[in-house]
């Protein structure tokens, strides 16, 4: 009997110890990690990391903090960024392909050039942050945060806007063909010269928005809200303007 009671307060002991180990977090052991395809960084603080460069595909980064961090010309293709913060981060000519961003913090991040083709940026803080020539073809924008970011000669094709806040942003020569941007709050934005052909604007603010020599082509503007909006010289061919008319061939302005 006293065998018995001794063998199973070793076998609780060992129990206990397994319980403990697997208890730890193994996310603070992650972070010590190198960066390197697959890596998991959940949650951790790297905040100021200089990683210019890296290989980051894939990595698990939900949560983490890249606050102010150098990723520019990183490759994080297929990477998730959940809730990640990346205020003041530079992902300058980053490789975002398919990134998983939904909900990320990029406040005044720094993404000129990136390559973010069909990345998902829904309900993330994009405010003041810098898109400048991104290409961001069939991304997803939906119920963003882009007030007062500069969008210029930028790739949204096909891009998903719904809902999204670009009170005074700048998309000044942007290509947003077939993009969708219904119910979108433009107010204060600049669109001179950008391309929204077969665009979706449907009950969009459109309020002292610059849409002056835009190409409006085929594009819907149906129950939109346009007070004060510029269209000197855009083309209006076949566009579905806000009370359901439709502009003849050859529109402009």
């Amino acid at each position: 009997m006293h065998k018995t009671k001794i063998q199973s307060r070793h076998s609780l002991a060992h129990l206990l110890a397994a319980a403990l180990l697997l208890a730890s977090p193994l996310s603070h052991a992650a972070c010590d990690d190198p960066p390197a395809p697959g890596v998991n960084w959940k949650g951790c603080d790297k905040s100021g990391i200089d990683l210019k460069g890296a290989d980051l595909r894939g990595e698990v980064l939900d949560g983490a903090n890249f606050e102010g961090a150098n990723l520019s010309r990183t490759n994080l293709r297929d990477s998730y960024l959940g809730h990640a913060r990346l205020q003041r981060a530079d992902l300058n000519h980053s490789k975002l392909f398919d990134a998983y961003l939904v909900a990320a913090d990029l406040h005044q991040a720094n993404l000129e050039r990136a390559l973010a083709k069909g990345a998902g940026f829904d309900r993330a803080d994009l405010t003041e942050a810098n898109l400048n020539g991104a290409y961001l073809e069939g991304a997803k924008f939906n119920d963003t945060n882009l007030r007062g970011a500069t969008v210029v000669k930028a790739n949204l094709n096909h891009a998903s806007l719904a809902q999204a806040d670009l009170t005074g942003a700048d998309l000044s020569q942007s290509s947003l063909q077939q993009a969708v941007l219904t119910r979108a709050n433009l107010e204060e934005a600049v669109l001179h010269q950008a391309d929204l052909q077969k665009a979706k604007l449907d009950q969009a603010f459109l309020i002292n928005t610059d849409l002056s020599e835009a190409n409006l082509s085929s594009a819907t503007l149906a129950q939109a809200e346009m007070i004060n909006t510029d269209t000197r010289g855009a083309k209006l061919d076949y566009t579905t303007w806000n009370d359901r008319s439709r502009c003849r061939s050859g529109s402009v302005g």
